[in-house]
C-alpha cells in the first residue's frame, strides 16, 4: 500500500534586497533566499537518505535526521524566482547500493522579503505486498467401473484454484504392478495384476501448493467360469439352379435351352396358341425351403406336374407349366422359370414375339 509523508517548506526574507525605490547595485551579488525543509512522517530505519534537487537553481542536498523531532531537515540557499523541487528518497538494497523508495514533487516561488509555506507529498514507491496463494480445492475424485485382476476402471478428479493457476494433476497407488494411463490428466484409466486392497491417490498442484485425495477400492479376482456342453445341428442350404427349359407346341417343334447357351431366343409364335414348357430345377441337396414357379410378361401360365414338390424332396426335378399366348399379338414376351430355396434364388429366361404365323 502506498504511503506518503508531509514536506514542509519555508522560504524566508531574501538576504540581499535593492533599496526600496533605488536602483539595483550591480555590484552587489544576486538576491537570494534561505530555504528550510522539515520531512515528517519518516524514521531514520525507513529511509537512510533524503535528497532534495532543486530546479533551475541547478540545487541539491542530502537532508540530516533529527531524532529530536523525528524529522529530516535542511536548509538550501535558492535565487528569488520560481523553483521546482524534487524530493527522493533511499534504501540500501543489501548489495550497498541505494535503491529509491519514495518520490515527491513541488514548485514554490521565493520571493524576497516574504514566507512562503510550501506542502510537498513523497509516496512510498515499494510495491505492495503481494496476496498470499489460495491452495486449490478438490471437490470430487470418482472411479467408474468395477475394479477387477487385468481389466481398466476410469478414474477422475474436478479440482479448482480460485486464484486462477494453472493445475496439474498425479495419480499414484500402492499396488506395485498399477498401471495408469494418463496418469498427469484430471481423468485416466487404471488396473493391476493383483487382487486385494489398493490405495489410489490424486495430487493436484497450483503455484506450488498441492491437495491430494484418495480412493480405496478392492479388486476382484478372476473367477474360472462355468462351461456347459452346446450341441450343433447344422444344415447347408445350396442356391438352386435353374438348369434348362424345354418348350414345344403348335407349329413349333420341341425346343431345350440349357444353361450354358449363348442365346435363349424362341421363334416367332402364333397368338393364343398353348405350349407345354417343363424346366429342371438342381437343388444341390434335399434341405431346405423351395419353390419352382414359371411366369411370363404375357399369356397365361398354368401348373402341371411338379416332382420338386415331392417327399422325400430330390436333389434335382422339374416342374411342368401350359402356357398359352396371348390373343393378340405382343411385340415382346418373356417366359421365365424361378426357383428358391430359402432366401437364395435363381432364374432362367427365354425370350419370342408373338405374332401372325402360318
Amino acid at each position: 500500500m502506498s504511503k506518503s509523508w508531509n514536506v514542509v517548506m519555508c522560504s524566508l526574507a531574501s538576504l540581499w534586497m535593492a533599496c526600496s525605490g533605488g536602483l539595483e547595485d550591480p555590484t552587489q551579488p544576486d538576491p537570494a533566499g534561505e530555504m528550510r525543509l522539515s520531512v515528517s512522517g519518516l524514521t531514520a530505519q525507513q529511509l537512510d537518505s533524503l535528497v532534495i534537487r532543486v530546479q533551475p537553481a541547478n540545487v541539491s542536498q542530502a537532508l540530516s535526521y533529527s531524532a529530536t523531532t523525528d524529522t529530516f531537515v535542511g536548509t538550501l540557499v535558492l535565487p528569488v524566482g520560481a523553483q521546482s523541487l524534487t524530493a527522493q528518497g533511499y534504501v540500501d538494497d543489501g548489495a550497498g547500493n541505494p535503491m529509491l523508495v519514495a518520490s515527491g514533487s513541488a514548485s514554490v516561488d521565493v520571493i524576497g522579503g516574504a514566507r512562503v509555506t510550501v506542502l510537498m507529498r513523497l509516496q512510498d514507491l515499494t510495491p505492495p505486498v503481494p496476496q498470499p496463494d489460495i491452495a486449490p480445492f478438490i471437490r470430487s475424485a470418482s472411479i467408474t467401473g468395477t475394479p477387477r485382476v487385468n481389466e481398466l476402471i476410469g478414474l477422475s478428479v474436478s479440482a479448482i484454484d480460485l486464484d486462477g493457476d494453472p493445475l496439474t494433476y498425479q495419480w499414484t497407488s500402492n499396488c506395485p504392478t498399477s498401471v495408469f494411463t494418463q496418469p498427469t490428466s484430471f481423468y485416466t484409466q487404471w488396473g493391476t495384476r493383483d487382487a486385494g486392497p489398493c490405495r489410489l491417490q490424486v495430487t493436484v498442484t497450483a503455484r506450488g501448493v498441492t491437495v491430494s485425495q484418495s480412493i480405496n477400492v478392492n479388486v476382484a479376482a478372476l473367477t474360472t467360469p462355468q462351461t456347459g456342453e452346446v450341441d450343433v445341428e447344422a444344415e447347408y442350404i445350396a442356391r438352386p439352379l435353374v438348369t434348362a427349359i424345354h418348350i414345344q407346341g403348335p407349329g413349333l417343334s420341341a425346343r431345350q435351352f440349357l444353361r450354358q447357351d449363348a442365346v435363349t431366343r424362341l421363334p416367332f409364335v402364333g397368338p393364343n396358341r398353348t405350349f407345354q414348357v417343363e424346366f429342371f430345377v438342381d437343388y444341390g441337396n434335399g434341405h431346405g425351403t423351395r419353390t419352382a414357379t414359371l411366369e411370363s410378361t404375357c399369356g397365361t401360365v398354368v401348373r402341371g406336374t411338379d416332382t420338386c414338390a415331392t417327399s422325400p424332396a430330390p436333389a434335382t426335378c422339374s416342374v411342368q407349366y401350359a402356357w398359352t399366348t396371348p390373343a393378340l399379338p405382343s411385340p415382346t414376351c418373356v417366359v421365365k422359370a424361378r426357383a428358391t430355396n430359402g432366401t437364395l434364388a435363381d432364374s432362367f429366361a427365354i425370350g419370342t414375339m408373338v405374332d401372325w404365323v402360318p
